[in-house]
């Protein structure tokens, strides 16, 4: 057994084993030898569906079109559970390109186990956490259940259809319709006369299955309630009797602390007497010592209820519990979140709920490696989006520290008009709360994602009734990014619809007091227009009255790190659905490395997936930053957490969680203590001046009279040093400015770090850095060039970049360098020629540079036999994304290189810009470009050998770079120069 395989099993085993103990006779069906078989000849697209309850008696009876002999014959392929189709039979139709490999329509999922003779006469019941569309399930060729809705538990009672001392044959008919493998879920799917919700493209049995076992009276669930006072909760006991007769009985309480099994803390018991069969028994527990929960410090403790019934077998319930508050408080005006009476800042992330190879469900060692990623990033929050999460990331979430935001998914298409769609989505949402209501780490459940619109009367019945079946947490309508012919473009600032939520033990439906706005599309890099001064910052906010949030934002698409991927997938040695598509990638990243020669910018490809996946840590950090020090935000979401296969590269982290870049550059950032150091212009020329301002992050209550020492430093030393006396607040007042408006003279090219230290009697409490780079404009001894342009284009760059030029009058220039823009006539009208007096010029040892549309002039070129020109990509931007890299050459004398194009070079890697690469299979390839989803690499700069000439062709926007003649200009006006020169 594989290595992986068997780890993967020991978790299960172990989860099951924590499981047994709650309900006594427990057995984990999933660790069980499974087969899955595609029915393709089975029907299904104009089925009649169901919504539950259903009534067995009056659903079609649907077989294995093979038999039920035949479908216990050999056929299949073995696997243990959870398991989906898309894992093990991605591309059966031979094409696993993109989404062409997916199976729609009927599988198989099914086993044989023995069953105890000591279970008849119990109520014995099979216990799904999720399935993938439809389950139909068979229990000794008997149906005994039926569900649709995805990815929520259900059960079904088997106790008339099992053969008890005997092997019994279990099998479920999973229908997958349709489905999505993108982060969208606005639009309802079809299925025969059907609109259906939206859902992840997988089929399967996607969580564990369990047979339990309990007398004819059981305890049925176990609601904590968290309360106001932390160290108290409220319980609700959901009892049952299966056979209809009165309960009566007593329950008894026992509160341990985790870890510790010497003695429970707390002990209670309560008499039972009633004639319904499923009351509700309500009690309180309190415990005055009660360690707190947060992420911080994770405390849990263990609740044991135990069910005595007068008549038949005792129950036990079991449930890991965490004395915690979340709410809203307003402070002298200001709404802020509170955590056990303490101001909190969630910082999240988005997670589409995308998983490597399966594409739907996480091992335990990803599930732990998603929060412990999470962590490490300084991030406390992490969010289920546009998709429902799984109970086992919760799990951790409580045992390891962080908080969870969880919607449904789908949710949205309740507007859809029909009566249908609509009540599928509320019992996924209110299967949802009740799954995942007693978690500590979840604290804000969300209907919708993305509505702009007000609720209609159903979700407004909708979100009163989910606030019932948990009323500790708060429940909102939307988290949204409001379209132009909503509300005017904007949030609005008063009352509306799309503000409607509900807060804690408040039975009101609030329109006012929460804004919760998307920014998806990203910039492509940092830029220094993103902090102008104290008064204007982005995604600063002056909305004290409401809760403040920025719910998505920031998409930079990055690679995943396509090394590490390739390892793991060939240790697992399964490719499920998208191993194939990241294996073909990294061959294609290593491959470029050896044949354009940057291995000694990037020696592996890890370093260059790493050195992108910088570009958007860098952006995320600053703007986290941003909001900590406006101390109004109270949330922000970075867009998004794990990349997919087919798109959402705008996660900072890759399938298999492993983060995308240096995790320092975000962490650093979250810190509850620094100084926050803030350069207005962090590109400038050398000999210019940089205003700078100083902030406090303060979340450790530091308050009183200080000393900020600041210091400026360059390649030659300390060139600036002066201290400040300051004054912290404390309290909620979380981010604060100290000083303002230091102005320092950048005198030497290169980076000049600037660092503040919060001091008290010489003691450093606090401290921070930022970094302007400053560019040397001048090039000595630039030749003179002659321009051909009949656009202008080029004649305005290279006046924007201080260059001096001759115009080209179609003769041969005198000058050894020639600029283009557009095509000159020497070319043109000799293209059919076998000789080109254009070319004979290069080939005499002239250089030709083309700064505007190359790919005339290549296909040109190509033509000739020049260069080996395949054509032209166009790298797509937001959470798409691509970017620019380097390596060291004359081209970038006195600029960064080796690296990728970080905030140094924002004005080319801004998203706005015309974004292309170019590929080329002959010539030096200077700046190399990714674009997402694609097995290659491509060029942005490459000089072509003609003769003894050359040919530079690049794709960089040049045009925009130097418009406006922005500070962060200078990089392009330099790299200009740096091109003619060499």
């Amino acid at each position: 057994m594989k290595l992986s395989l068997l780890f993967f099993l020991l978790t299960f085993s172990f989860l099951s084993s924590l499981k047994a103990q709650a309900n006594r006779d427990f057995v984990n069906l999933s660790d069980l030898d499974w087969k899955i078989w595609l029915d393709s000849e089975a029907e299904w697209e104009n089925d009649s569906l169901f919504l539950p309850p259903v009534q067995l008696e009056d659903l079609p009876y649907n077989r294995p079109t093979c038999g039920w002999s035949g479908l216990f014959d050999g056929r299949g392929k073995a696997v243990h559970l959870p398991a989906t189709v898309e894992e093990h039979f991605w591309g059966f139709n031979g094409n696993k390109y993109g989404v062409a490999g997916n199976y729609k329509g009927v599988s198989w999922f099914f086993t044989e186990m023995d069953v105890s003779e000591s279970f008849e006469g119990k109520r014995v019941v099979l216990d799904f956490e999720s399935c993938r569309m439809r389950a139909e399930v068979f229990v000794n060729e008997q149906l005994v259940g039926y569900d649709l809705i995805n990815g929520t538990p259900f059960s079904v009672d088997v106790s008339r259809a099992l053969k008890y001392g005997g092997k019994n044959r279990i099998a479920v008919r999973i229908t997958d319709p349709d489905g999505n493998f993108e982060w969208m879920d606005f639009f309802p799917h079809k299925w025969g006369n059907y609109q259906i919700p939206p859902s992840h493209g997988f089929g399967g049995i996607t969580g564990r299955v369990f047979l339990s076992v309990t007398g004819h009276s059981y305890i049925e669930d176990v609601f904590v309630k968290n309360t106001p006072q932390v160290n108290s909760i409220d319980l609700e006991v959901s009892l049952a009797q299966a056979d209809g007769k009165s309960l009566e009985g007593i329950l008894m309480f026992e509160l341990w602390e985790k870890g510790k099994a010497d003695k429970p803390v707390v002990k209670k018991q309560m008499q039972v007497s009633s004639n319904r069969a499923s009351p509700v028994v309500k009690t309180s527990l309190e415990y005055e010592k009660a360690r707190l929960w947060s992420p911080e410090d994770p405390n849990l403790y263990e609740l044991q209820v135990h069910w005595l019934p007068e008549e038949g077998d005792k129950h036990q319930f079991n449930r890991k519990i965490g004395f915690r508050w979340f709410e809203v408080k307003d402070v002298e005006g200001d709404k802020m979140f509170f955590l056990n009476g303490r101001r909190v800042v969630v910082l999240s992330s988005i997670s589409w709920g995308f998983w490597p190879i399966n594409g739907q469900f996480p091992d335990f060692g990803l599930a732990k490696k998603q929060i412990e990623t999470a962590k490490l990033l300084g991030l406390n929050m992490l969010n289920f989006h546009r998709n429902i999460g799984h109970p086992e990331i919760l799990d951790l979430a409580d045992e390891m520290g962080l908080l969870y935001y969880a919607e449904p998914g789908g949710y949205k298409t309740g507007a859809a008009g029909s009566g249908f769609i609509q009540e599928w989505n509320r019992q996924k949402l209110f299967r949802m709360i009740r799954r995942d209501r007693n978690h500590p780490s979840l604290v804000i459940y969300n209907m919708i994602n993305e509505s702009g619109r007000d609720p209609l009367s159903h979700e407004k019945e909708d979100i009163v009734r989910a606030h019932k079946i948990d009323e500790t947490r708060i429940i909102t309508y939307t988290s949204t990014n409001l379209f132009k012919k909503f509300h005017g473009g904007a949030m609005p600032w008063d009352t509306a619809g799309v503000k409607m939520h509900m807060l804690p033990y408040d039975d009101e439906v609030h329109y006012y007091g929460w804004w919760d706005e998307h920014h998806p599309d990203g910039p492509g890099s940092y830029r220094d227009e993103f902090y102008n001064g104290p008064d204007n910052f982005h995604r600063n906010s002056n909305n004290a009255s409401e809760i403040v949030q920025w719910g998505e934002d920031g998409a930079i698409g990055t690679p995943p790190r396509l090394q590490l991927m390739a390892e793991k997938i060939k240790e697992i040695g399964e490719t499920g659905y998208d191993g194939d598509s990241y294996l073909k990638q990294y061959e294609a990243y290593n491959d470029f490395l050896d044949e354009n020669e940057f291995r000694n910018a990037f020696p592996e490809v890890d370093d260059l997936t790493t050195s992108l996946g910088n570009v958007a840590f860098y952006y995320q950090g600053r703007i986290i930053e941003n909001i900590r020090i406006s101390n109004t935000v109270d949330g922000y979401y970075v867009n998004g957490w794990e990349g997919t296969k087919i798109e959402n590269h705008s996660g900072i982290v890759d399938p298999f969680r492993n983060p995308k870049g240096d995790t320092k550059l975000i962490s650093r950032y979250n810190q509850p203590l620094y100084v926050a150091v803030k350069v207005r212009d962090k590109v400038v020329e050398k000999n210019r001046r940089s205003v700078v301002d100083f902030y406090i992050v303060n979340e450790e209550d530091l308050s009183g009279n200080y000393q900020l020492h600041i210091t400026a430093e360059d390649s030659s030393g300390v060139f600036y040093e002066k201290a400040f006396p300051v004054t912290v607040t404390g309290g909620t007042t979380y981010g604060e400015l100290l000083v303002s408006d230091i102005s320092l003279e950048i005198k030497n090219a290169g980076y000049v770090t600037v660092k503040g230290v919060l001091m008290k009697h010489n003691n450093a409490l606090a401290s921070g850095s930022d970094q302007i780079f400053a560019v040397d404009p001048v090039v000595d001894n630039l030749p003179m060039v002659a321009v051909y342009d009949t656009s202008e284009v080029v004649s305005k760059m290279l006046q924007a970049a201080n260059i001096d030029f001759n115009a080209y009058d179609k003769g041969f220039p005198r000058e050894k360098i020639i600029i283009t823009a557009g095509m000159p006539e020497s070319i043109y009208f000799n293209h059919f020629h076998i000789r080109n007096k254009m070319l004979e010029w290069v080939k005499n040892g002239n250089t030709l540079i083309v700064l505007d549309d190359p790919a005339a002039y290549l296909t040109f070129l190509n033509s000739k036999e020049i260069v080996d020109y395949r054509g032209e990509k166009e790298i797509r931007g937001n959470w798409f994304g691509g970017n620019f890299f380097n390596k060291k050459h004359p081209y970038y004398n006195g600029l960064p290189v080796n690296t990728a194009f970080n905030w140094e070079y924002q004005v080319f890697a801004d998203f706005k810009n015309d974004r292309k690469g170019m590929r080329l299979k002959n010539g030096e390839t200077v700046v190399g470009v990714y674009a997402d989803h694609q097995a290659e690499l491509y060029s942005a700069l490459s000089i072509l050998p003609c003769g003894k000439g050359k040919i530079v062709v690049t794709t960089l926007d040049f045009e925009r770079a130097l418009a406006g003649n922005k500070k962060a200009s200078v990089v392009a006006r330099r790299l200009l120069k740096n091109i003619i020169k060499y």
